[in-house]
């Protein structure tokens, strides 16, 4: 079991127009997209400070890929830029395949950036800026997956929004190497999310557990539908969730029921419903589904989703940040109610800090500023931490978790 833990909120950064989005951690600066601004900001994560700007063509909703050799993203009209560290455009390239709207593109066999459209994805070629392969579909479902690249296998996996043959998976020529149905189109931001054997899938309602060795569904549940903020919804609508490092799977629902499994069997570990314990409400209409969870270090930490007017109880300025124990399913801490709600950005890791960006609207549609929250979480005792890199999702596997980023007594 984790021990006391000590959070201590260091900064804010507000965003001036627009939700707070996703962004990584490399060569000691948060590289962060603040969507509508159509940018991408390189930040220092000790201080908050917008150290440099990137500019784009048009909106910016996923986290960019970093390197050496420089900044690469996506965004509207099919286009794909990459820019080296003093900011200058290296080139730009556009697709036919759609406006992107993913939370991240991916790096696949080193040489190679993997992005994905509503309408297909495309390989390019990092150092030339040229298209290498792409594959086309027509969208049936949600849209704005992200693929992910099996470092194992080397191999490209891609959910499409189709209803046949939507999980697949491509070697470097652009083959395609296993092709499975999954029992639901794939929700709006899934990506495959790799933990040793297995790669699972949220789809609107189904959770999907994969063998990637053997190309087949080792297990699925359905979770049907749920009365929420006035409706019935499909139960996993939103995005990734979060394999632990251990190889737990934490589940949440629409209305923030969260459940921990057994990766390989599907067995359930534990329950924690943050609506039986009054911590959010059916009257919300953001669904807890489309927020993040990091988990690292025996622990798992996310921002609530609350989003009533002001001056409610759960009003979408009266969040808070929940750290679980997520060995034994127990909610260790839980901040005062005094932070706007998570957006779709997913938990950043850094150096023993956490950033989570937040939305820029209420349920009634009324606009305020959104921000990047900081917060330290360490132990009892001070240790120091090794300073390492955070991708989107924790690295190339997609699966939302990591090791050595807290240090817990």
């Amino acid at each position: 079991m984790v021990g006391r833990i000590i959070v201590k909120e260091r900064w804010k950064l507000d965003v001036d127009s627009g939700p707070a989005e996703h962004g990584v951690y490399k060569y000691g600066a948060l590289w962060l997209a603040p969507t509508f601004l159509k940018e991408y900001w390189k930040v220092d994560p000790e201080r908050g400070v917008i150290l440099q700007k990137f500019p784009m063509q048009g909106i910016v909703w996923g986290a960019p890929w970093i390197d050496k050799d420089g900044v690469y993203g996506a965004t509207e009209g099919g286009v794909i830029r990459k820019f080296n560290h003093k900011g200058e455009i290296v080139w730009t390239i556009r697709t036919d395949l759609g406006d992107f709207i993913a939370e991240s593109i991916t790096e696949a066999w080193g040489k190679y950036i993997a992005v994905q459209f509503p309408k297909g994805i495309a390989l390019v070629d990092k150092e030339r800026g040229e298209v290498v392969w792409s594959d086309e579909w027509s969208p049936e479902g949600r849209s704005g997956q992200e693929p992910t690249y099996d470092q194992d296998e080397k191999l490209l996996w891609v959910c499409k929004p189709i209803s046949e043959d939507n999980l697949i998976s491509y070697n470097e020529e652009g083959k395609v190497i296993h092709k499975i149905t999954l029992p639901d189109y794939p929700t709006t931001y899934a990506c495959p999310q790799i933990w040793g054997d297995y790669i699972a899938v949220i789809c609107n309602r189904h959770i999907v557990v994969v063998d990637k060795r053997k190309g087949r569904i080792v297990w699925s549940l359905d979770l049907s539908r749920i009365r929420y903020g006035g409706k019935d919804e499909d139960a996993l609508v939103g995005g990734p969730r979060t394999i632990t490092p251990d190889g737990k799977l934490i589940l949440w629902t629409i209305d923030g029921l969260y459940v921990c499994f057994d990766l390989r069997t599907g067995t359930i570990l534990w329950r924690i419903d943050l609506m039986s314990l009054g911590y959010t409400t059916r009257d919300n209409t953001a669904y807890w589904s489309y927020g993040g969870l990091v988990a690292t270090d025996g622990i798992a930490v996310f921002l609530g989703r609350n989003n009533l007017p002001e001056g409610n109880e759960y009003a979408y300025n009266r969040n808070r940040l929940f750290v679980i124990d997520y060995e034994v399913g127990k909610i260790v801490y839980t901040s005062d109610p005094k932070y706007k709600l998570a957006c779709c950005c997913k938990p950043i890791l850094a150096k023993g800090k956490v950033i989570i960006g937040t939305w820029y609207k209420d349920s009634e549609n009324r606009e305020f500023t959104a921000c990047y929250y900081c917060w330290e979480i360490k132990g009892r005792e001070e240790r120091r931490l090794v300073d390492k890199p955070y991708e989107w999702m924790g690295g190339l596997h997609h699966g939302g978790y990591g090791e050595g980023y807290i240090e817990l007594s």
